[in-house]
């Protein structure tokens, strides 16, 4: 072994669990072929999510400011792919389209920022938690994304089917639990194994498998077909 480029121990556990996101990415996208089809737009953000997962290997693998615009750019891409999928679920042609034009400009300012930090070598942190860790802006984009698919979801709460919406309650104790995590710097360990950002990664992609599963419960009909059109929700001051 070339001890001169071995990583680090936090290092390697981030590079290690980054096969959990490619993975789940793979697992949810076979899932889709052979326990049940979903809507393209579903099946396309399972896409995404494996794709991400090459990026974040690289990135923690190698830590080439080339890996981290990839990683945290492809991560973008996923998020903005779950809220068109959501959008498409349950909301109207109007709102796909607004939504679709607003949520893709502010990610692709987001990724703009990403090759403006690689160009100037400046990446600071926006929101600092001391030595613990903090956020760079691409990263609070992403929480935004992730907060506008949570947000989507439960708004859109009624129509969901009453045997899918404990997993909608699993999914928001994981993406807790996964918000709690990413804000511990990637080199963050604490009680020799909580290697927070690690086990980000892994939350996150078991987070990904009960995704497909509420989906898998939402899609399949008792005879076999899926539900591809939108149910529109109507505002919650009409509710």
């Amino acid at each position: 072994m070339n001890h001169g480029s071995a990583l680090s121990p936090p290092d390697l556990a981030n590079a290690v669990t980054s096969f959990a996101t490619i993975f789940a990415g793979a697992s949810t996208y076979l899932l889709c072929r052979f326990a049940g089809r979903q809507p393209w737009r579903w099946e396309r953000a399972y896409l995404a999510l494996l794709l991400t997962g090459f990026p974040t290997l690289g990135w923690h693998g190698w830590q080439l400011e080339a890996w981290r615009v990839a990683d945290v750019g492809t991560n973008l891409i996923l998020a903005y792919a779950l809220q068109l999928a959501v959008l498409g679920d349950f909301y109207p042609r109007r709102a796909q389209q607004v939504g679709a034009v607003v949520l893709g400009g502010i990610n692709a300012a987001g990724i703009g920022q990403l090759f403006r930090e690689a160009y100037t070598g400046q990446a600071p942190y926006v929101l600092q938690f001391g030595s613990f860790g903090g956020f760079q802006l691409g990263e609070l984009v992403l929480i935004f994304d992730s907060l506008t698919v949570f947000a989507l979801f439960v708004h859109s709460r009624q129509a969901i089917p009453a045997r899918a919406l404990p997993l909608l309650r699993v999914m928001t104790v994981v993406f807790l639990c996964g918000l709690l995590l990413a804000t511990a710097a990637g080199t963050t360990v604490h009680a020799r194994v909580l290697s927070y950002h690690a086990l980000w990664h892994i939350v996150g992609a078991f987070g990904f498998i009960f995704l497909w599963a509420m989906n898998h419960m939402r899609f399949a009909a008792d005879n076999g077909t899926r539900n591809t059109e939108p149910v529109t929700v109507e505002p919650l001051s009409d509710r």
